[in-house]
C-alpha cells in the first residue's frame, strides 16, 4: 500500500499568526509517512511556517479556478450541491451563515481536489468555516472527515449538531472544551468525541535548575485582546515593584488593546520595567525559553483552551503561573505550575513572588511540568494516536 493521503484544512496555516501552533503536528505527520496537503480556507498574512509551504495548496476564497470547479460540481451533482447549500441555512446566526456561504465555493473545489488526489481522509482544524468546508467536501466526495475543535470556534455554534453527527471523530485538546461544546450545543451527539492534546516538539531536558536571571524576566506572549487580561498582569507587576521587587515584564504580541495597555504602564510608572516586543516569531520565543532567558511565564487570561505558550514553557522547564480557566488546569494543575483565580492581581503577584523566591518550588514545578508535557503533549505520541483515529496504519 502507498502512503495514506490526508487533506489538512485550516483557517490560514501556514500563513498569518493564528494557526502557527499546527506546525509540529503537520511536520510529524509527514515524518510518520502521511502524504499531507494543507488547505488554508482563507490564506492571509505573511508566511509564518516556511517549512510547510511546499505542502500547501494556496488558493483564495474565490478565484476563476474555484468558481469553475464550483460550476463543474453543480453540473455533476446538482441535487447533492443544492442539499449541501440548504444545510448551511441551519447556521445559528446571520453572521455564521454569511461566513459559511462565502466559503461554499471553496468547499465544492475541495470536493474535486479530494477525488482527484484520492484522499483517504479530510481533517479540519477549528469548528468554524474550516470544518464547514471539510463537511461539505466530504458529503460531495465521499471521503471521510473529522475535525479538531478549540475554543472560540465552539462558542460560535457553527453547525455543531450537523458536524458532530457526520464526522468520523471530533477531537478536543482539553476536557474543558468538551464541556464547552455541551454548553454551546445541548444534546449534541457525543458518541465520537475524543480528547487528544495538541502536540509539540520536545526540546532536550533541561540540565540543572530552572533559569535565574538578574533581574528576573516574566514573559506573557498573547494578543492584546480583552480576554487576555493584560491589565491584571500589569497591576500585579506594579504591586511587586512597589514592594521592592526587581524584575522585567516582557509582553510579546499585537492587538487592539495595545495602546490602552501602554497607557496603563505609563500611568503606573512602569515604563522601565515593561518591554513591549510586538509580534515575535514562535521560533524566537522558543530560543528564549531554551536559552534560559525567561524565569517565569505568566498567563492572566479570563478564558483559554490549553495555551501552547504554557505547554512550551513547561517543556523547557520554565515555571508558570496562570489563571485557573478553561483547560489550563489540565496542564498546570497537580503541581505542574501555580493556578490563581482569574482577574485576581494580588494572587497573580503572590504566585510570581513564590516562584521567584522559592528555589525548591521552582525546581519541583519545573520537573513536574516537563513530565506532564512528555506524557501528554509530545508530538510523536500525539500524531501516533491521531493516525489511528484517521484510520491509517501505524507508522513503520
Amino acid at each position: 500500500m502507498g502512503r495514506p493521503r490526508l487533506l489538512y484544512v485550516a483557517s490560514s496555516f501556514p500563513y498569518g499568526q493564528n494557526d502557527t501552533f499546527f506546525g509540529p503536528e503537520v511536520r510529524e505527520l509527514v515524518r510518520q509517512g502521511v502524504e499531507v496537503r494543507v488547505i488554508p480556507v482563507r490564506p492571509r498574512g505573511p508566511l509564518t511556517t516556511p517549512d510547510a509551504e511546499w505542502l500547501t495548496v494556496r488558493k483564495p476564497l474565490l478565484d476563476v479556478e474555484i468558481a469553475c470547479a464550483a460550476v463543474r460540481e453543480l453540473l455533476r451533482s446538482p441535487i447533492a450541491v443544492w442539499s449541501a447549500l440548504m444545510l448551511l441555512h441551519r447556521s445559528p446566526t446571520p453572521n455564521v451563515l454569511l461566513r459559511n456561504l462565502v466559503a461554499f465555493p471553496k468547499a465544492l473545489w475541495l470536493a474535486q481536489i479530494a477525488r482527484a488526489r484520492r484522499a483517504d481522509h479530510i481533517h479540519a482544524h477549528w469548528a468554524g468555516p474550516p470544518s464547514t468546508v471539510a463537511l461539505i467536501a466530504s458529503r460531495l466526495s465521499g471521503v471521510p472527515w473529522s475535525f479538531t475543535a478549540h475554543l472560540a470556534d465552539i462558542q460560535a455554534r457553527n453547525l455543531l449538531y450537523e458536524k458532530c453527527a457526520s464526522a468520523v471523530f471530533i477531537r478536543f485538546i482539553a476536557y474543558a472544551m468538551q464541556d464547552l461544546m455541551r454548553q454551546s450545543a445541548p444534546g449534541v451527539d457525543e458518541s465520537r468525541w475524543v480528547v487528544l492534546r495538541l502536540g509539540i516538539e520536545l526540546p532536550p531536558p533541561r540540565r540543572g535548575p530552572p533559569p535565574s536571571n538578574t533581574p528576573p524576566v516574566i514573559l506573557f506572549a498573547a494578543r492584546f485582546d480583552p480576554e487576555k487580561r493584560h491589565a491584571t498582569l500589569i497591576d500585579a507587576v506594579a504591586s511587586l515593584v512597589r514592594e521592592g521587587e526587581q524584575l522585567e515584564l516582557w509582553l510579546a504580541g499585537t492587538g487592539r488593546l495595545l495602546r490602552e495597555v501602554r497607557q496603563q504602564v505609563r500611568n503606573l510608572g512602569l515604563a522601565n520595567r515593561v518591554r513591549f516586543l510586538g509580534y515575535v516569531r514562535n521560533a524566537e520565543i522558543l530560543e528564549w525559553l531554551e536559552g534560559g532567558r525567561i524565569d517565569v511565564v505568566a498567563l492572566p487570561s479570563e478564558w483559554e483552551g490549553v495555551p501552547v505558550s504554557l505547554i512550551e514553557a513547561l517543556a523547557n522547564g520554565v515555571p508558570a503561573v496562570a489563571s485557573d480557566v478553561g483547560g489550563v488546569a489540565e496542564l498546570v494543575g497537580g503541581g505542574c505550575g501555580l493556578l490563581v483565580p482569574p482577574g485576581d492581581a494580588d494572587a497573580l503577584a503572590q504566585g510570581i513572588r513564590q516562584l521567584l523566591h522559592t528555589p525548591s518550588l521552582r525546581d519541583e514545578v519545573s520537573r513536574a511540568g516537563r513530565a506532564r508535557v512528555e506524557q501528554e503533549f509530545a508530538v510523536e505520541r500525539v500524531v501516533g494516536q491521531l493516525r489511528g483515529l484517521l484510520g491509517f496504519r501505524p507508522a513503520p
